[in-house]
């Protein structure tokens, strides 16, 4: 390649590429002596050099200077060779000098392979700038291109680079086109044999964070500050935001006017309902705002259990524990408390009366069950949550007008909101036994006091005319607390 030629393809390539003339520079010389180990390994200390301004490469090696040199010797050169290549008329026999050598002895094959490392080199180079360049920007949003799909990998273009969004960092029910246009979050660069891998999310809390920091100015200059998230991607997802400056409401300036800013988020996240609460020191406040927009008649809290029983008004179960158990779970992911859930009254209902509650208050979850099918499961024999759980789903087959994705729907929703009633009936249990067993022991503390009291009052009969005095019973030890979950 001539010196014109190799200038115009440097400057190509470093502009195509972004990288600095030196790199390409560094690669040329290394791919010669490479490509031309070979013929090079007649000579002593080759060296190969680019001039980056006239684009003249130059290959040099050591020899040792003789009056006269044999047509065959590759280790000398006669004096008079070598004042005639060097321009220098001081040169004389026994000196080292630098020589420099004619490129035709290379031949076409050592050319073509000095190409190949060349172009090897550059990407090797291109990969690990992308890596140094994408591993700092780990956490961070960035706006992708949908390219291409790989099986169930999301192949995105993300600038310089390509992310992969695979399955697991997929929202529940997503669906991305060829050309969308997307906000996700780089969750990790991994450095592979085959290049960098950036991998993508669409699934993480901390999307949602950065998402309403890139929407509202407030949180961005931190006069209102996000305490914690919940969130089922693709669902539902709840923000916990407070405010450092009394005049500023949270809630208000994430909402916007008009619900602006919220919307934004929302329409970015495929329409995921997203519930802003207002954070509050006091945890039973706190709750209350979580569980919003349910009735709370009343909160009871085990501080050292992080547990709360949380009682709503009647006709408010449903509101409270939400579509497939959500509400609650995301509540308790939120405030750190795990919250047993139940209807004002319910201690004094029948059975019967409480499973119909119950199913009442799944039926009206179930998308797409009209009031006239609802109203036939409540008068059938599949009166409760847990018999339409077990059901067969033929039997199920009326009472949905022949619609096997609603009778999947149902059976399938059915098993998770007993799972969920299972769960907090269980919780709820162990935390009686526990009171009980508390109770038990400050009884037979009790009792052993009376008795110890009915001796010393027999014993001193004659003169004991007073009030018996008992010490009351040492509090059962209390289990240490739990690591608070982070929301």
């Amino acid at each position: 390649m001539d010196p014109n030629s190799l200038k115009a393809f440097i400057r190509l390539i470093s502009k195509e590429k972004d990288l600095p003339p030196e790199i390409l520079k560094e690669a040329i010389e290394h791919a010669i002596l490479a490509a031309s180990r070979k013929q090079l390994s007649r000579y002593r200390d080759a060296v190969a050099n680019l001039d980056m301004d006239t684009g003249q490469l130059t290959v040099t090696v050591t020899k040792t200077v003789i009056d006269e040199v044999p047509m065959t010797d590759h280790d000398s050169v006669s004096v008079k060779e070598a004042r005639k290549l060097l321009k220098d008329r001081k040169i004389k026999a026994g000196d080292e000098v630098r020589i420099p050598i004619d490129p035709s002895e290379f031949g076409r094959i050592a050319a073509q392979s000095a190409r190949q490392m060349v172009m090897q080199r550059l990407r090797d180079a291109e990969r690990t700038k992308v890596f140094t360049e994408y591993k700092d920007k780990e956490g961070l949003l960035v706006t992708g291109l949908v390219q291409r799909f790989e099986r169930r990998d999301v192949i995105m273009n993300i600038g310089r680079a390509e992310g992969v969004l695979p399955p697991s960092e997929q929202p529940a029910g997503a669906h991305y086109r060829f050309n969308d246009r997307l906000k996700v979050l780089i969750e990790r660069v991994d450095n592979t044999t085959k290049g960098p891998l950036i991998i993508l999310t669409r699934k993480s809390p901390q999307l949602v964070i950065e998402l309403f920091r890139q929407e509202v100015p407030e949180i961005a200059d931190g006069t209102v500050q996000i305490v914690g998230v919940a969130r089922e991607a693709g669902v539902r997802t709840k923000i916990a935001v407070r405010s450092v400056n009394s005049d500023v409401d949270p809630v208000g300036a994430c909402v916007g006017m008009k619900g602006s800013r919220v919307q934004m988020v929302v329409r970015e996240l495929e329409n995921e309902k997203i519930d802003i609460v207002p954070w509050s020191s006091e945890t039973s406040t706190f709750i209350r705002n979580a569980l919003n927009p349910a009735k709370i008649v009343g909160i009871q809290l085990d501080e050292a259990h992080h547990r709360a029983e949380v009682t709503v008004a009647q006709g408010n179960l449903a509101i409270a524990i939400g579509r497939k158990g959500q509400n609650t779970k995301l509540a308790a992911r939120l405030t750190g408390y795990r919250l047993d859930i139940k209807s004002e009254n319910e201690e004094e209902l029948a059975y019967e009366e409480i499973q119909r509650r119950y199913l009442e208050d799944f039926l009206e979850q179930i998308e797409g069950l009209s009031d006239l099918y609802r109203e036939a499961l409540l008068r059938s024999g599949f009166n409760s949550v847990e018999k339409i759980a077990k059901a067969e789903a033929a039997k199920l087959m009326p009472f949905t007008g022949d619609n096997e994705a609603l009778v999947e729907n149902l059976i399938h929703g059915a098993s998770e909101y007993v799972d969920a009633l299972r769960e907090m009936e269980t919780e709820r249990k162990r935390l009686l036994t526990e009171t009980e067993g508390g109770e038990a022991a400050e009884g037979e503390a009790g009792a052993e006091g009376e008795a110890i009291e009915g001796e010393e009052a027999a014993e001193g009969e004659e003169a004991a005319e007073g009030e018996a005095t008992t010490e009351e019973a040492p509090e059962a030890t209390k289990a240490p607390q739990e690591d608070e979950p982070q929301g």
